[in-house]
């Protein structure tokens, strides 16, 4: 795993004013205030209300004060654990992760999909785990060959076997499976095992049915919580795009409420999901720029309240690895990388999550080395400015091959080097080797890492247990 790269403040990419950034803090404010949420939960309305919250046509309205009163409980950096150390989101460097819960597999670039497998979660993860640029780990895949009941078990199940690396558990449906994940956490990661889980409320302004339940759960557990509302610009939040991220900020400041409200100083990662929806045929798209630029003023907002941020990263809306897609993935990326996002998430997603396949594991690691070379920039100081080397090699071979100077630089990494580019010096020289593209590079690149990357097996405790829990639940659930 790499060291996280910190973002240049020469860098930095602020779509919206500080001007604007309070104008949707104010907004929101008066949206949670005036408009309220949909809630129906007994002990939540209970506790909110207790709090200092009203009731408007059936809606529960939180006051400014609650809400900044529960925001400044929030800790501003959040450490996630793993079996072989940890990483800390919001302490100025940039974390990566996968895609969660995609349904089919794309094994080949021109294969056809097939349903998800826990196989297919183990070897995924895995892979991931091999990949330097990737920090932590989701389940990749949704397995169809388990019980539904299983389907989120299996997942976490086989993310803790196959990985050292910190993990993010899957979406839950249940404070059952809420309950189910910490406890097989502990076993593997220790008592204080700090993951996070995510939940999220329906848009628009929904917390009706088990959300509230699982929030409350995830709260008593102790658990890094990340409030992931996902609506959809024009569809489940307003066209305007400024409009959309008041409606997603008051969403996730009232996830933020409920769960500060039961357990003051919960760790929170402030979540962004907004999409664009195809107007036509009501399919959201995923690689329209604007999808960059709602994540970087998300991230802009999340940083007003001083939290650690997650938005979408490598975003596109194609089918195939193609052109297309290449350049979607590589703006969506560095558009919110260059706001200072804490973590990106997107390695492995196509056609908006519905698949993945091991070669767009691949590739996208390769375009997160990209974005990571641009946040680091480069020096000018009075070394990097080379007055010295310059006159040497003018009064000598007037050339920098053979300076001191030039290797220091090239090891020190001031020249992004391509791991699956081509980097043949010429036409001949590339035909030779196959005219090889970049997906058929990742491809190869994907079965050679799974062929020699191996993880520890967890120890045999720790695995009966595992094992114990998921025989228990499928039992209950059979």
């Amino acid at each position: 795993m790499v060291d996280p790269t910190p973002a240049s403040h020469r860098f930095k990419f602020h779509p919206l004013s500080a001007i604007e950034i309070e104008a949707i803090h104010a907004a929101t404010l008066r949206v949670l205030d005036e408009v309220g949420v949909m809630l129906d939960h007994p002990q939540a309305r209970t506790m909110l209300l207790e709090r200092g919250a009203h009731e408007v046509h059936g809606r529960i309205c939180l006051p400014h004060d609650l809400v900044e009163s529960c925001l400044e409980m929030c800790p501003s950096q959040v450490r996630l654990e793993g079996r072989d150390g940890t990483i800390t989101l919001g302490s100025g460097g940039l974390h990566v992760h996968n895609m969660g819960g995609a349904r089919d597999v794309l094994d080949a670039p021109q294969g056809d999909l097939r349903p998800a497998s826990a196989r297919d979660v183990a070897e995924s993860t895995r892979l991931l785990d091999a990949l330097d640029n990737v920090t932590s780990i989701t389940p990749l895949y949704t397995p169809r060959d388990v019980p539904a009941h299983m389907m989120v078990l299996t997942m976490y199940e086989q993310t803790l076997r196959n990985t050292l690396k910190p993990v993010n558990g899957p979406g839950v449906q249940s404070a059952t499976e809420v309950r189910l994940l910490a406890e097989m956490s502990r076993i593997v990661l220790g008592d204080q095992a700090a993951i996070s889980l995510g939940a999220s409320p329906v848009s628009p302004l929904n917390f009706l049915g088990d959300i509230c339940e699982i929030i409350l759960e995830i709260a008593n557990q102790g658990l890094v919580f990340g409030p992931l509302p996902c609506p959809n610009v024009g569809a489940t939040s307003p066209m305007s795009l400024a409009g959309s991220i008041v409606q997603q900020n008051a969403e996730v400041l009232a996830c933020i409420v409920i769960a500060e409200s039961r357990r003051p100083g919960l760790p929170i990662v402030y979540c962004g999901r907004l999409s664009v929806l195809n107007m036509r045929s009501g399919a959201p798209i995923w690689g329209n720029p604007e999808v960059g630029m709602m994540s970087a003023a998300t991230v802009q907002l999340g940083h007003r309240y001083r939290l650690p941020v997650n938005v979408y990263g490598l975003a596109g809306s194609g089918f195939a690895p193609d052109m297309q897609s290449g350049y979607e993935r590589a703006v969506n990326a560095l558009v919110p990388a260059l706001a200072g996002a804490d973590e990106l998430s997107g390695v492995g997603e196509m056609a908006g999550g519905v698949f993945s396949a091991n070669f767009q594991m691949v590739i996208d690691n390769d375009i997160i080395g990209i974005v990571r070379r641009v946040l680091r920039g480069f020096a000018a100081d009075a070394d990097a400015l080379a007055v010295d080397v310059i006159a040497h090699a003018m009064e000598n071979s007037h050339n920098f091959l053979k300076e001191p100077h030039s290797r220091k630089y090239l090891h020190a990494g001031e020249i992004w080097q391509a791991s699956l580019g081509v980097n043949e010096p010429g036409w001949d020289s590339w035909t030779a080797a196959g005219r090889q593209t970049v997906v058929e590079r990742a491809q190869r690149e994907a079965e050679q890492l799974l062929a020699r990357h191996e993880i520890p097996p967890l120890e045999a405790a720790q695995s009966r247990a595992l094992t114990d829990i998921m025989q228990h639940a499928h039992q209950a659930g059979a």
